[in-house]
């Protein structure tokens, strides 16, 4: 990302002919840097204000995104699975496939802050996540402020000082490549997620199934799918033991989420399967995965893929 960084602040305006990939903004954010890496110049970035501005904005004119998914440290994304909760995904808007970059967050403030002068942190609520063992070791009376984006928490700290801000008494987590997009803004501390080996996968969606994805650098990883699996409304518990026998597929990771549709604490199930043996061709594992969801149908289960890569 180091490297990138003045392609990353110019190419958010350029490359007006190329398709559009939809990300949480502004410039800078996590988002950013892991739609770059695989995507490069292949797409003209386009930046949302929040993960559900990602979702809702795929078309025919914005037709791919990235959202994050899950955080090695902090843990599932709720946000994107509340919204992988919707029925228009799995019928207009589709997962991909999936990318992970590592998650260096820094200290950012207004130049010559001191950490003793720090009274506010602002960031994502994962990043703040993230973070805890710093804040509690440096930062223990720093109220902590939610913002859409890691970025948009930087941005803040340019903000001129009011009755209820004051930009010398506040700092942002985030990546240290907003210091190449703010000038104003430099690292008082580096490297203070928890943990070393601190990772982000993101979910790679398109408006449509058959669109080809722009790859210019194609991640590497096992043929999967994720599907969702609402139970029956008239059952008291969901019969995790009938579902598993039904798909008879390989699972990697089981999320819920409460219901929209559902009885009353009835939830809604994601089930993310791997192709085994690795060796199937793209043909050959969409059957499996859709052979798999008719025998959910008749195991009397309603499911619906939300994307196979």
């Amino acid at each position: 990302m180091s490297n990138n960084s003045s392609a990353l602040a110019s190419r958010s305006d350029e490359a007006q002919g190329l398709p559009a990939l939809i990300f949480l903004g502004p410039p800078g954010t996590y988002s950013h840097q892991a739609a770059f890496d695989v995507f490069g110049d292949s797409v003209h970035y386009v930046a949302k204000q929040t993960i559900a501005d990602v979702f809702e904005s795929l078309s025919s004119d914005l037709p791919f995104g990235i959202v994050p998914q899950e955080n090695s440290t902090n843990g599932s994304v709720i946000e994107t699975y509340n919204l992988l909760r919707c029925e228009v995904v799995g019928r207009d808007s589709f997962v991909r496939g999936e990318t992970n970059i590592p998650i260096k967050h820094s200290l950012v403030v207004r130049q010559n802050v001191k950490i003793e002068d720090i009274e506010h942190v602002f960031s994502h609520e994962q990043a703040l996540g993230q973070c805890k063992a710093f804040l509690k070791a440096f930062l223990p009376k720093a109220s902590l402020v939610p913002t859409d984006s890691t970025a948009s928490a930087a941005r803040t700290l340019l903000n001129p000082p009011s009755d209820s801000f004051d930009p010398l008494k506040s700092a942002a987590i985030c990546s240290a490549v907003v210091t190449s997009l703010f000038p104003d803004l430099e690292v008082l501390r580096a490297g203070i997620q928890d943990g070393q080996s601190n990772m982000t996968r993101f979910y790679i969606v398109s408006y449509g199934v058959d669109v080809g994805v722009p790859w210019q650098t194609p991640p590497t990883y096992q043929k999967r799918a994720l599907i969702r699996l609402l139970p029956d409304r008239d059952s008291a518990a969901w019969d995790s033991s009938r579902a598993i026998k039904a798909l008879n597929i390989p699972i990697s990771r089981i999320d819920r989420r409460p219901s929209l549709y559902s009885t009353t604490f009835h939830d809604v199930y994601f089930l993310e399967v791997y192709a085994e043996g690795g060796g199937e061709s793209d043909v050959a594992w969409f059957d499996c995965v859709n052979q798999a969801v008719e025998r959910l149908r008749q195991a009397g289960l309603k499911s619906t893929v939300l994307g196979i890569w």
